[in-house]
C-alpha cells in the first residue's frame, strides 16, 4: 500500500511512500491519498492529521505519467482532477493538517504545504517548483501561493525557477517551524491547539480557507490544457532523455 494511516487517539498520521527513489505523484499515490482522505473525514476521533513522505515528502508529478497526460487528454483530466481532489480535500477536512517534509519538497509535493494548516519542516529540507522548466506550470503554487506568501516569493518560485532551505522557507511563510524532530515540534504544536474549542478551531479553518479551492479551479483548467501543448511534449521529453529544450539558452560568457 502506497498511503498508510495510522491513529493514535486525538491524531493521525498519513505516511507514504510511492515506491520510487523519490516520492512521486503518480495515479496510484493519489487514488491512495483521496481513500485515506475520505477516510478520515469519516473519523470523528482524530482532531490532527500529520502528513510525512517516508525518505523524502516527494518530487512532485511523476515524469512517465504526465507524459501520458501530453499524449492522452482523458488521462490528463484524470490525472489532473485527482491531484485537485487532494489539495480540495486537505482544506475542507475538518482536521487540522500538519505537513512535516523533509529531505525534499518539489513541485506538486511542495504544493500539498499550501493547502495545510500549518508546516513544520525537518532541518535540511529543500523545496522548489520547477515545473516551468518542462512546460508544466505549478497550478496551487500560482492560484493560491501569492495570498499565502506573496506574488514576489511566487514569482522567484514559479517563474525563476529557485531553490529554497528550510530557514528561507521559514522566512517567507512556507514554512512554519524549522525543527531537528519535526514530530516532536508536532506534539508541542497539538498541545497549543488543544486549548482552542474544536468547534471554533473548525469555522476558523472554514473561513479562512474556503476562497482557495475557487481559486485552483481555473489553473488546472489551465493546467490540462498546457499540459497537451507541444512545448509540454518538448519538455517532458527533453528531461527524459537528460537533453536542453528549445526554449533554454547555454550560460552567458564573457568575451
Amino acid at each position: 500500500m502506497v498511503v498508510k494511516l495510522e491513529s493514535y487517539g486525538p491524531y493521525s498520521v498519513i505516511k507514504f511512500n510511492s515506491g520510487t527513489k523519490y516520492n512521486l505523484f503518480n495515479i496510484k499515490f493519489m487514488t491512495d491519498m483521496i481513500d485515506t482522505l475520505s477516510n478520515l473525514e469519516e473519523d470523528r476521533s482524530s482532531r490532527y492529521v500529520l502528513v510525512q513522505g517516508e525518505g523524502n515528502f516527494g518530487a512532485g508529478a511523476d515524469i512517465t505519467e504526465l507524459k501520458r497526460a501530453n499524449d492522452d487528454l482523458e488521462f490528463a483530466r484524470t490525472f489532473f482532477n485527482y491531484m485537485r481532489q487532494i489539495y480540495e480535500k486537505i482544506i475542507s477536512i475538518q482536521k487540522i493538517f500538519i505537513m512535516l517534509p523533509e529531505n525534499i519538497a518539489y513541485g506538486a509535493s511542495m504544493e500539498m504545504l499550501l493547502v495545510s494548516d500549518f508546516v513544520i519542516s525537518k532541518v535540511g529540507t529543500k523545496f522548489a517548483a520547477p515545473g516551468g522548466k518542462i512546460g508544466v506550470f505549478p497550478p496551487v503554487l500560482v492560484s493560491i501561493g501569492p495570498h499565502l506568501i506573496g506574488f514576489q516569493n511566487v514569482r522567484r518560485l514559479a517563474i525563476l525557477g529557485e531553490e529554497i532551505d528550510a530557514d528561507e522557507a521559514a522566512k517567507i511563510g512556507l514554512v512554519n517551524y524549522v525543527s531537528d524532530d519535526p514530530m516532536k515540534t508536532a506534539k508541542v504544536l497539538m498541545d497549543k491547539i488543544s486549548v482552542m474549542a474544536p468547534a471554533s478551531i473548525m469555522w476558523m479553518k472554514k473561513n479562512i480557507s474556503w476562497r482557495l479551492r475557487e481559486s485552483m479551479y481555473e489553473a488546472f483548467d489551465d493546467l490540462v490544457n498546457q499540459v497537451q501543448s507541444d512545448t509540454a511534449k518538448e519538455g517532458i521529453l527533453a528531461f527524459i532523455s537528460k537533453n536542453r529544450p528549445s526554449w533554454t539558452t547555454q550560460p552567458s560568457r564573457d568575451s
